[in-house]
């Protein structure tokens, strides 16, 4: 007999006896995915970077708990902020991790599969065109963007104490991570660095070379262009503000569009939107969907994992 509706809705677990959300399990599995990784290759990752991963992983785990669910003040914005600069860590430290799994940089073949979808002459005058000195800053700050789209719309949600916001950051974790395993499986530096590379070093600007400057020193992770992680979490971050507050949306849709026009390779922007919504449907069967405020049903209690 075929499932109802409503029951397919239903979050692939039972979230009601357990703490940990969909989303710190998520985490979690990422973090201890890198540790497998560093113990399978001894000696090539250093003893301080993989015990990090345990260290922070169980700080982490031990937070969410503490925290619990239900808190008011500053126990609820640590909760629901959890996941923030977990993160940002996570990707930092990729970069030890790409090269032990998949050494192989494939550039060549994305410019290949560029030139391909595009022609040779499109693909020459994409990353020779021009731009002027606005729109270069405009881009640079768009793209440097990136993670404070995810994290405002963590604060808007949260300062309505919207019901449904542990689902929302299930999908934007969900893409992220989905996002870094894309990483390992193409490992690729990206059109900046290759068929783009004068021109990125020369874009004009009053600030932008200042950013690109900071963002190329903090960005440890290099192979990090395929697929568009900025589009992945950008479009995911504009899906879940279309549904939950659209007056956001209709602010971040300009912007999201300007970070994902920044830098990247056509082929990394396609492959994202189907990774995207492959991201947003595992998070809708393990938390449940992230429904539209027109349609809210009864106030959920708070996702969590045994």
């Amino acid at each position: 007999m075929r499932r109802s509706t409503e029951s397919i809705l239903e979050p692939r677990w039972d979230t009601r006896k357990g703490r940990l959300r969909v989303s710190e399990l998520a985490l979690l599995a990422g973090l201890t995915a890198m540790t497998a990784i560093a113990l399978c290759h001894p000696g090539r990752v250093p003893v301080m970077v993989w015990s990090s991963f345990v260290t922070v992983g169980a700080l982490f785990a031990v937070a969410a708990l503490a925290l619990g669910e239900g808190g008011q003040g500053w126990r609820y914005w640590a909760r629901e902020l959890l996941p923030v600069p977990l993160l940002p860590y996570i990707f930092l430290n990729l970069g030890h991790l790409i090269p032990l799994v998949n050494p192989h940089i494939r550039d060549a073949a994305l410019l290949a599969i560029d030139k391909v979808l595009l022609g040779p002459e499109a693909q020459a005058v994409l990353y020779t065109l021009p731009l002027p000195a606005l729109l270069a800053d405009v881009l640079t700050l768009a793209y440097s963007s990136f993670y404070f789209l995810a994290i405002a719309l963590l604060l808007t949600l949260g300062a309505r104490r919207d019901p449904f916001l542990p689902r929302v950051a299930s999908a934007i974790v969900i893409t992220f991570l989905v996002s870094y395993a894309g990483y390992f499986v193409v490992p690729a530096y990206g059109p900046r660095t290759t068929v783009a590379h004068q021109r990125y070093e020369s874009l004009p600007g009053k600030v932008g070379d200042e950013v690109r400057e900071k963002l190329d020193q903090w960005e440890k992770t290099k192979t990090d262009a395929f697929p568009s992680g900025h589009t992945m979490v950008t479009l995911a971050v504009l899906f879940c503000a279309r549904r939950r507050n659209r007056t956001l949306y209709n602010i971040l849709l300009p912007l999201g569009s300007l970070l994902i026009a920044a830098t990247h390779y056509v082929i990394d922007v396609l492959a994202a939107v189907p990774l995207t919504a492959a991201s947003i449907a595992l998070s809708a069967w393990l938390a449940g969907p992230v429904p539209s405020v027109a349609g809210d049903p009864a106030p959920p209690v708070p996702p969590t994992l045994e």
